[in-house]
């Protein structure tokens, strides 16, 4: 073969395997598919047949009564709601409702209002499959297009289904602040429909097989234990950890797992009897260092948050793809908390600075419980498998992050580094479960 036959044959090869790359539709160039997605808990029984054409085509003049009457703030609006994925902006109004929120905070809000965005996702896509529709747009050429397009079919709105699951969850978890939840809905409704993708009809359908898949979760969470005080108290021993824990910390240990078998099911092996070795390898450190960049990075930052978001929209995962990704996610952090706490309060694990007390953590403040392993390396260990597997090309960022979170919690003197490789540990054990599960 001559040299411009093999470079032909190599250009050839070269682009069907970016072609395939392109069009393949793993999430996150991994191992789930659409056709993949089953219901994490729940699902309904209910069918909603399509309506005919006629009556599509009067709802017709409703989208475009509504786009000619769009100004300059209106246009705004439709690209708030309908850019990056359905539970984006929810997302973004939890956290702001958790912010404004006084008191305590439901440790289970988060995953439950993801995994029923993503049950009613999969609700969606049962009858995306089933009945095939064009956009509204695609109808008339008096409406315009100003969202984006629908990857098989627009029958039933699966960003109305996503609002309906997130408005009714946020608004169970803060009753206090209906108003605010309530007027966020009323601003999708209206830049949804002016997209000119979605019918009306489909837009309430949504919003409605969202609501329920709600109700259920809601009903779920009632009796997830999330909300259970403590009434127990600390063992008195100098080789423990002591202190004022406050009512709901120890009662992370007793939350309703997601995935896990029960709450103990990877608790470590009991923590050293002697942290003398420990201790000295964090003097040393504090002996040659005055802060930690990273010890204050994590502390601070909501650094996993970011990330998700950020390869969500970095893979262009479609509706289904992103929902399942932030179910999967949300899950295995939940999931690793209860383990974490589970050996936390089973073995009340000394900190640093009770061990030593003329011993000062770069991070000042450590927190009020105890140490064994570490919540936030469990978390760390859970998080990076789960990204593992939803991007398997960008692995090794996913460890490298574990690890520096890892050590950012020995840096900052809040945690022994014994605590920290064995919450690696335990939370890529949770991963794995959390992995088993969403897949079997």
């Amino acid at each position: 073969m001559d040299v411009s036959a093999k470079t032909s044959t190599t250009l050839f090869l070269s682009a069907i395997c970016l072609t395939t790359m392109l069009i393949q539709p793993h999430i996150g160039y991994g191992q789930m598919t659409s056709s993949s997605f089953n219901p994490f808990k729940f699902e309904l029984r209910e069918r909603f047949p399509p309506g005919n054409e006629k009556l599509l085509r009067n709802e017709i003049s409703k989208i475009t009564a509504v786009q000619q009457e769009l100004e300059e703030e209106d246009i705004w609006s439709v690209k708030y709601w309908n850019g990056a994925y359905p539970s984006y902006r929810w997302h973004q109004l939890l956290m702001q409702v958790s912010q404004n929120h006084k008191g305590h905070k439901n440790g289970g809000r988060v995953a439950i209002m993801h995994l029923a965005i993503y049950d009613a996702m999969v609700e969606v896509g049962k009858h995306k499959k089933a009945y095939f529709r064009k956009a509204a747009y695609q109808y008339d050429p008096r409406v315009k297009k100003l969202g984006q397009v629908p990857h098989f079919s627009a029958f039933i709105c699966e960003w109305s289904a996503a609002a309906g699951a997130a408005h009714r969850v946020i608004g169970y978890y803060f009753p206090e602040q209906k108003e605010l939840i309530d007027s966020h809905l009323t601003a999708f409704r209206s830049a949804r429909l002016a997209t000119g993708v979605s019918f009306p009809s489909d837009i309430e359908k949504g919003l409605e097989i969202g609501q329920e898949i709600a109700n259920q979760y809601i009903a779920y969470a009632k009796s997830d234990r999330t909300d259970l005080r403590w009434e127990g108290s600390v063992p008195k021993a100098d080789s423990l950890w002591s202190g004022n824990p406050g009512p709901w910390d120890p009662m992370k240990r007793q939350w309703k797992p997601l995935t896990l078998v029960q709450p103990n099911q990877f608790r470590p092996g009991p923590p050293p009897v002697d942290w003398s070795s420990d201790m000295e390898e964090l003097r040393q450190f504090n002996a040659t260092h005055q802060t930690s960049e990273i010890a204050w990075k994590w502390k601070s930052e909501p650094v996993w948050d970011r990330l998700i978001e950020r390869k969500i929209l970095e893979y262009h995962l479609d509706p289904l793809e992103a929902a399942f990704a932030n179910a999967v996610f949300h899950t295995a952090r939940y999931d690793a908390i209860i383990a974490a706490w589970d050996g936390k309060y089973h073995y009340w694990g000394i900190r640093p600075f009770q061990y030593d007390p003329s011993f000062q953590p770069i991070l000042v403040d450590t927190p009020n419980f105890p140490g064994y392993p570490a919540g936030h390396t469990t978390v760390a260990g859970s998080i990076a498998r789960v990204l593992s597997f939803l991007f398997p090309r960008d692995e090794p960022l996913f460890y490298a992050l574990a690890k520096e979170c890892s050590e950012s919690r020995f840096e900052g003197g809040v945690h022994f580094r014994t605590d920290n490789e064995v919450g690696l540990e335990v939370g890529d054990q949770v991963g794995q479960q959390v992995i088993r599960v969403f897949t079997e």
